[in-house]
């Protein structure tokens, strides 16, 4: 078994690596990022389109258009099968997830008229595509958590701290420090919490006080 979970270990370290290789002329990287399998990143023309903070991990898909772009946080979290495109932008704050099938977009991508989409169809070979599609940047707060399969619509701004629940269709802006959930997604609970400083990153030392000490207070409560 340990052979097993060694050689899969291997392989994980090596998928991160040929990403970035792969990668490492067509994104702007500013730090050290994970890139593991299934990573992809599709539709640069300059990497400028691209810009992945440091200590990011990637499992998802990131898609830009010809004016596109898309602006990652230090360490945020992009999850297994994550769908994020950008027409216009897509900005996701630092320390950030987004969970496994998420999907993102700011465009949707062809008219709410027929005659415009069948204008698309018709002359793709043109090079038409998307004849009167509204296009409105997203912005994702810091610290925010926008949970599995739910989906991010145009023009929409999720607040620092933010939660999103599982299978939600965001379709108006999340303020800060609540949690939302359904279809379309309302407002469920606001959490009372301390603001976060987006730019503070705790040491090891202050870690491992912070562990310590919710640690004994979980265990005190229980008793």
């Amino acid at each position: 078994m340990k052979i097993f979970t060694d050689a899969l270990y291997q392989l994980h370290m090596l998928c991160r690596r040929i990403n970035r290789l792969l990668y490492r002329n067509k994104v702007t990287f500013k730090g050290n990022v994970y890139l593991n399998f299934g990573a992809l990143f599709l539709g640069m023309q300059k990497k400028s389109q691209m810009i992945i903070g440091k200590n990011v991990d990637v499992n998802g898909c990131l898609s830009v258009g010809k004016k596109g772009k898309i602006v990652v946080g230090d360490y945020a979290l992009i999850g297994p099968r994550a769908m994020i495109q950008a027409q216009d932008k897509v900005e996701i704050g630092r320390f950030s997830y987004i969970g496994p099938d998420v999907f993102i977009s700011d465009s949707n991508s062809h008219s709410i008229y027929a005659k415009d989409r069948m204008i698309d169809v018709l002359g793709v070979e043109k090079g038409i595509s998307g004849l009167n599609a509204v296009t409105k940047p997203i912005k994702i707060g810091h610290h925010a958590w926008i949970a599995r399969r739910a989906m991010i619509m145009k023009g929409i701004t999720i607040g620092d701290r933010a939660i999103v629940a599982a299978n939600a269709v965001v379709t108006k802006d999340v303020p800060p420090d609540t949690i939302v959930g359904g279809n379309p997604a309302k407002i469920i609970k606001t959490i009372d919490q301390e603001p976060v400083n987006p730019d503070e990153i705790l040491s090891p030392e202050e870690l491992q006080a912070k562990l310590s000490k919710d640690t004994l207070s979980t265990i005190w409560n229980k008793k």
